[in-house]
Formats: C-alpha cells, structure tokens, sequence
C-alpha cells in the first residue's frame, strides 16, 4: 500500500500551498488552493465536529473537499488511478492550519463513490509532518 502524503501550509491569509508527494518528501510537486472556495465548510467543520450530525450531506461534502483538492487540472485522480491496485494512504497534514483541523477528509468523494468504498479502499489519515 502506497503513501501519498498532502502537506497543506499557509502561504497568505486565504492562501494554502498544497505539497503532494509519494517517497521523497524532498520530491513534491505542489499547487496553491484558495481557502474562500471552502470556506463555508470550514465553518460548517469547526461548529458541528464534535456533534452527531453535519447539516450538510456527506456526498455533497466529500465531493467539494475533493473537488477543492483537485483543482481545474484534475492531477489527483490520475495519482490514485496508478496506485488503484495495491491500495492507497491519503496522509493529509495540515501544518498548523486550524482552521482545517476539522474538515472530514474522511468523506472525500470523487463524483462516483467515497473513496473509503473503493475496494482497496483510499484511506484518509491526519499527518503531522515533521
């Protein structure tokens, strides 16, 4: 099972820099993502975690927390799609940005299915990068 490990890190007010890599964490490749595209489901995160329901669907938000991640030119899917067969980690670390501490990346959808339903599944995981 391979590691794709997401390291998000503040780079501006509204700005996070996504880092992705496999191995080498000195061999990432990375994109800037905008945080007011999610802002209201970084709201929604921080008010209802720790309660039992979340107002929103799950498959509506799973979908635009992938969506967000993806971005216009679509490089994650293509990178789940090679390590389909062994199984994948998602390691998703979000370097002291609180404000995403709470986002479900365990509800992330792809359009077609959660990606904890692929058999093997995409298993999402927090990281704390070193």
């Amino acid at each position: 099972m391979q590691t794709l490990h997401l390291d998000l890190k503040l780079i501006a007010e509204n700005y996070v820099e996504l880092r992705y890599f496999i191995d080498n964490p000195n061999e990432y490749q990375k994109r800037s993502l905008s945080l007011s595209e999610i802002a209201d489901l970084i709201q929604l995160a921080e008010r209802d975690y720790y309660v039992s329901f979340f107002p929103e669907d799950y498959t509506v938000t799973g979908r635009r927390l992938y969506d967000w991640l993806d971005g216009s030119d679509r490089w994650l899917q293509p990178l789940l799609d090679k390590y389909r067969r062994e199984g994948i980690v998602l390691a998703v670390g979000t370097r002291l940005i609180a404000s995403l501490h709470h986002l479900p990346w365990e509800v992330l959808h792809d359009g077609v299915s959660f990606l904890v339903q692929r058999i093997p599944a995409v298993v999402p995981v927090r990281w704390v990068p070193c």
